[in-house]
């Protein structure tokens, strides 16, 4: 066998023509004549040095030679696919890329708008933001998936090949539609969360633990309607159409609040504030895109920090 004349027009034509099973269609198929079908077929038995096709009246039938090279066909031209596919996603030698994860409380608000100034001064740069769990993220952080993770400062325990740096603190807010009963109530006991749905991020996040621990302090048991959701267009789609109330972090829910979609509940959390930050690999160096975004990031925090009262 020759394999310097075998061609990728070849296994084309041969994949066509078995999944077809006739000559006129699979030319068709191909865009091409059936005579150019036929010599393709011809060129091929000829470098595999065994007959491919068995022509009947009303069609045509693989050789066992040509089933099993067909099985193989499919199987590479799948993976030069998927590799073209791979190869394309890759920037340009020109073009930066930063991965990011992020979690709730920095997609509403601070990221969009640190994308959103990199677009306009950067146009080369990508960026591909990577939302999930604390856990998640940081897992494909230290598998060099993604380049940084912005959210909450996860326990000591998960730190130890990881470094942080604190943009800023926030505490967990209890929010619900603006028309909800304890919305108007100008300091509503906490028990009174009791008569409503609680909504709470998925055991095992690090805000779940600061919100359990909150209520937990209080004397306050998880109530029977509890719903557990990280999606933020869910969670606010159910406060709409319900009486439940959210645990939310601030960064989250502050841009519904000022638009008047969301109320805060007049409870105190101020005890689960916590650190905002940027978690990346220790000792690692970022990449130029992930570099200005963090630049970005924190010139939109110091400017928020300076329009303060």
């Amino acid at each position: 066998m020759n394999f310097s004349r075998l061609k990728l027009r070849h296994l084309q034509c041969l994949v066509t023509v078995a999944q077809e099973r006739n000559l006129v269609r699979s030319a068709e198929a191909l865009s091409l004549t059936q005579p150019a079908v036929s010599k393709t077929i011809a060129e091929l038995e000829e470098i595999v040095g065994r007959q491919l096709l068995l022509r009947r009246r009303r069609g045509v039938e693989l050789t066992p030679a040509a089933e099993v090279l067909v099985r193989h066909a499919v199987s590479a031209l799948r993976g030069l696919r998927e590799g073209m596919g791979l190869a394309m996603d890759q920037p340009d030698a020109d073009q930066l890329l930063v991965a990011v994860g992020a979690l709730p409380n920095m997609v509403p608000n601070l990221l969009p708008e640190a994308v959103a100034l990199l677009n306009a001064a950067h146009p080369a740069l990508r960026v591909r933001v990577m939302s999930g769990t604390n856990a998640q993220l940081m897992t494909q952080l230290r598998q060099g998936e993604i380049d940084l993770v912005l959210g909450r400062l996860v326990q000591a325990s998960a730190m130890a090949d990881l470094a942080f740096e604190q943009f800023y603190s926030e505490p967990l807010l209890l929010v619900a539609r603006p028309d909800h009963p304890l919305a108007a109530r100008r300091r509503p006991p906490l028990d009174a969360l009791a008569a409503h749905p609680l909504v709470l991020p998925v055991s095992g996040t690090l805000i779940r633990h600061t919100a359990d621990a909150f209520l937990i302090a209080r004397g306050l048991e998880l109530p029977h309607r509890l719903v557990e959701a990280t999606d933020t267009s869910f969670i606010v789609g159910l406060l709409q159409r319900s009486d439940a109330v959210w645990f939310a972090p601030q960064g989250a829910v502050e841009g519904f609040i000022a638009r008047g979609e969301l109320r805060r509940v007049a409870i105190d959390t101020a005890s689960t504030e916590g650190p905002v930050g940027m978690t990346v690999r220790r000792g690692a160096e970022l990449g130029e895109g992930a570099r200005l975004l963090v630049e970005a990031i924190r010139r939109i925090v110091g400017r928020r920090h300076e329009a303060a009262p």
